[in-house]
């Protein structure tokens, strides 16, 4: 839809008549109201990301309070645990459950999708999303490379404890692909896109990635966070289905988990053999769920879902300023902790 300018001499003018008058205001009032909607939707969201911060640094106060922090850093199963509830529970899933129950009234398509999908198209669905992820991932490592070997600088990634038991290999199944997958997609794919997606399914599924990044909080996670969220979200606007997303989510995020167990289990050799067979695999399967799933037009451009009177700049614009200026300072803030020289 073509941008709209508000001129108040339209409706003084002569030449006009009431009804085109009429029908330029309400266009404006109705502009106006959804600027305000996006912007009031915004902040709620800015406001879950530093809430996210907040919990993360509370969790960490806690530790420090109860003099757990030496058992968080030296015990594998107790970290994976932790996790769970101060990150994935209460850090993700908690604040933006509460942005779902606030704007609960601004829905125009079910919080949690729950289309019912047929198996093939389902693993057609995760087998493509799983290709893209590896794809994605073996670009961002040349380009770590490129920056360490050639620029001379790193980004420190955040640490995980490797498991150190059989225990400790099944908690971080659950606590790295399994929960974090359910909570992360209930925030972004369900409280979130679906809350976005009524002005249009791009700019949902853009802005959604945006706040997916922003939650991983160094640049090199967000860059492989928003890429993979746009995947996640094409995926479940095309489907009105969260379950290809939860199964991508998790199975994107358990070949970290796969990697640390065949370390704890084998070899350093053995480990990456096995898991560049995943990549190759992956990688196969995804080529053929392509041709499948155009060969059941599951490509086809749906039915266009905004018809408002806002530009695709328009809505970002109000969606970014000036409620992500915070979580985007935020974000630059950490990236700088975490590059250092090599």
């Amino acid at each position: 839809m073509s941008q709209y300018y508000y001129n108040p001499n339209n409706f003084n003018s002569s030449n006009n008549n009431n009804g085109f008058a009429n029908s330029e205001l309400e266009r404006y009032q109705r502009a106006q109201a959804e600027r305000r909607e996006i912007r009031r939707i915004s902040f709620t969201m800015g406001c879950a990301i530093i809430a996210y911060l907040i919990v993360q640094v509370l969790s960490a106060l806690l530790l420090n309070v109860t003099g757990l922090t030496k058992l968080y850093n030296g015990n594998a199963s107790f970290q994976y645990c932790f996790s769970v509830i101060a990150v994935s529970l209460c850090a993700v899933a908690l604040p933006f459950g509460i942005v779902a129950l606030i704007n609960r009234k601004k829905y125009s398509h079910p919080v949690i999708p729950n289309k019912k999908l047929s198996p093939s198209i389902s693993a057609g669905w995760i087998f493509l999303g799983m290709a893209v992820c590896c794809v994605l991932q073996v670009v961002i490592n040349f380009v770590i490379l490129f920056f360490k070997n050639v620029i001379g600088i790193t980004s420190q990634p955040t640490e995980t404890l490797k498991p150190d038991s059989i225990f400790a290999c099944i908690l971080s199944v659950v606590a790295i692909a399994i929960v974090p997958a359910i909570c992360e997609e209930f925030a972004m794919r369900c409280c979130s896109l679906q809350l976005l997606r009524k002005y249009g399914k791009g700019f949902g599924v853009v802005a959604v990635s945006i706040v997916f990044g922003l939650l991983h909080g160094n640049l090199t996670q967000f860059v492989f966070a928003f890429c993979v969220a746009l995947v996640l979200g094409f995926i479940t606007v095309k489907t009105d289905s969260i379950v290809p997303a939860v199964f991508i989510h998790g199975l994107n995020n358990g070949m970290s988990a796969l990697q640390m167990i065949l370390l704890y289990a084998s070899s350093e050799k053995v480990t990456e053999f096995v898991i560049s067979a995943f990549y190759v695999a992956w990688v196969v399967l995804g080529v053929v769920s392509v041709v499948y799933l155009f060969a059941k037009k599951q490509f086809a451009r749906g039915k266009k879902e905004y018809t408002g009177d806002l530009t695709i700049w328009q809505r970002f614009s109000c969606f970014l300023f000036p409620w992500m200026i915070i979580p985007f300072a935020e974000l630059i803030w950490l990236t700088i902790k975490t590059i250092k020289q090599v």
